[in-house]
């Protein structure tokens, strides 16, 4: 079953406490919660070292980038809390909810390997975040890079999140897909083979798939919007900053701070290829629900009246349910916000190029 994904990234997540145990972990024991708590205490010291160890950095950099900067690790500190408190202390039912609701319905062919996709991207991720503590250790020295460690975790926590983000939304595609492929079946036999009562019956059980995924998708939203929002955040910010670094200090790409910039320069890379693939994935399961609609609209006129009537009422069944992805509430994830996003990019960075110190 496709799902199976899922409990190899809860594998994965429950080390860093970003997620339940296992799909069957709705209630965890005392030692689990203790163990989450110690994890985001263990953080919150992490975090507060890492700006220990930045402050001579915020010294030398200009006020914009300055601002930017602290909003940035601002942003982060909120996502942590987020993840760590509010979804796996207050919203923790949100998992199983969201699971149930996949488990409810068939599922297309998924022809891509999600495991092994899963599990290739974490071994690369370590891999970065190896040559990270090895680039802080060689710009200053192995102290320095221990208080990074605060700050290595919470690009996990992005990284860990985009990746499981984007294989729900798979898993989310393929059963909208196979509600597709069943009413284009129905489409091609209702002439010679189905009688209108045949027709209705299956639109039924359509409905019913339909309205537990539309219920998959709020649970999604709950779970994901507010980490899209910082993601998208952080990664924008990260990026004007790293763009204004480039044009007026170009002489860094040859010192000893190289080695950081490219790291971090690859772990933006990431971060934006994963929020490419949330928006497409979202905007490709919208694109397949308006075909299930535009199949549902074929069978207009061509059923019995009883039929008609039944087809009307699927119709605006499937207008009412249409699933909408959005950022906590703040706006809608289609393709459309690609362009929003670059436009935003492009007026803040030129102002932060032109911004000059007094």
């Amino acid at each position: 079953m496709d799902l199976e994904v899922i409990d190899t990234i809860f594998t994965f997540g429950n080390f860093a406490a970003l997620t339940p145990s296992s799909t069957n972990n709705s209630n965890p024991h005392s030692l689990q919660k203790l163990y989450e708590i110690c994890v985001y205490l263990l953080y919150v010291v992490g975090f507060s070292a890492s700006i220990y160890a930045n402050f001579p950095m915020y010294q030398q950099i200009t006020s914009m980038e300055f601002v930017l900067s602290i909003l940035y690790d601002l942003n982060q500190f909120c996502y942590v809390f987020y993840i760590l408190i509010v979804m796996m202390r207050l919203r923790r039912s949100r998992w199983f909810r969201l699971i149930k609701s996949l488990a409810g319905v068939k599922s297309a062919k998924i022809n891509i390997p999600l495991k092994l996709i899963f599990v290739a991207s974490q071994l690369v991720y370590y891999c970065l975040t190896a040559f990270g503590f090895y680039a802080n250790i060689e710009q200053a020295s192995i102290t320095v890079a221990v208080f990074y460690l605060g700050e290595f975790y919470q690009h996990y926590v992005q990284f860990f999140y985009l990746m499981f983000a984007s294989i729900l939304l798979v898993l989310l595609l393929a059963r909208y897909e196979r509600l597709s492929e069943t009413l284009a079946q129905l489409n091609q036999a209702r002439s010679s083979q189905l009688h209108s009562k045949q027709v209705v019956e299956v639109l039924k059980k359509i409905k019913n798939n339909v309205f537990m995924l539309k219920k998959g998708v709020g649970f999604f939203n709950d779970i994901f919007g507010w980490s899209i929002l910082f993601t998208i955040f952080s990664c924008g910010s990260r990026t004007l900053v790293y763009i204004d670094v480039i044009i007026k200090h170009i002489e860094m790409l040859e010192s000893q701070k190289a080695l950081v910039f490219y790291h971090d320069f690859c772990r933006i890379l990431m971060s934006w290829v994963g929020i490419l693939s949330m928006i497409f994935l979202c905007d490709s399961i919208l694109k397949k629900c308006d075909e299930i609609l535009t199949q549902a609209y074929s069978f207009e006129g061509e059923l019995t009246s009883y039929g008609n009537k039944e087809i009307q009422v699927f119709i605006d069944f499937l207008l009412h349910n249409r699933p909408e992805f959005r950022a906590a509430r703040f706006f809608s994830i289609d393709r459309s916000t690609l362009f929003s996003v670059l436009n935003s990019l492009t007026t803040f960075l030129l102002v932060v190029i032109q911004f000059k110190e007094a």
